[in-house]
């Protein structure tokens, strides 16, 4: 790619295997560019892109591997191509997510996060964080709960 890439920003979305990352890359950019799937094992090996405009302003959404797997071998194959995308564009909104059971977060998730936080040191200006896979219809507590935790995770006191 042309041109400097600190004028240009990226949506990098990060996360575990199967918490949904492609699939909602593929509901940012209106259309299915993505290839996601009930699978066993990951699905998405190498860093895909896709350029989308939001108000006219030019964004690159990532879809990038877990940095976490089963597979040793796949974890050192998906590190580089995770540092591709924030090479890419180093002033990006992270978007991580988080898979859930019952409504609880998962334990490997959190672990995950932490390990890219550690790896990456994420500005929490610029994180977003994301619980996939919810009920529309859940307690009305549970919105509360949940802000409480993303503090805890992002390390700040709310």
């Amino acid at each position: 790619m042309a041109g400097n890439n600190k004028n240009q920003f990226g949506l990098i979305i990060l996360g575990n295997s199967g918490v949904g990352i492609s699939f909602l890359a593929n509901i940012l950019l209106d259309r299915e560019i993505f290839k996601h799937e009930f699978s066993a094992r990951s699905v998405t090996h190498h860093t895909e892109f896709q350029e989308i405009t939001f108000d006219d302003h030019h964004y690159t959404v990532f879809n990038i591997p877990s940095l976490i797997e089963a597979d040793q071998t796949r974890v050192d194959i998906n590190k580089p191509e995770i540092d591709h995308a924030f090479t890419q564009r180093p002033n990006s909104l992270i978007i991580y997510v988080f898979g859930q059971q019952n409504g609880r977060i998962r334990d490997e998730d959190v672990v995950a996060f932490n390990a890219i936080n550690a790896a990456y040191q994420l500005n929490i200006e610029s994180l977003l964080l994301v619980i996939n896979g919810l009920p529309a219809t859940r307690p009305k507590k549970y919105e509360g709960e949940s802000c409480v935790l993303e503090a805890s995770i992002k390390g700040r006191d709310f």
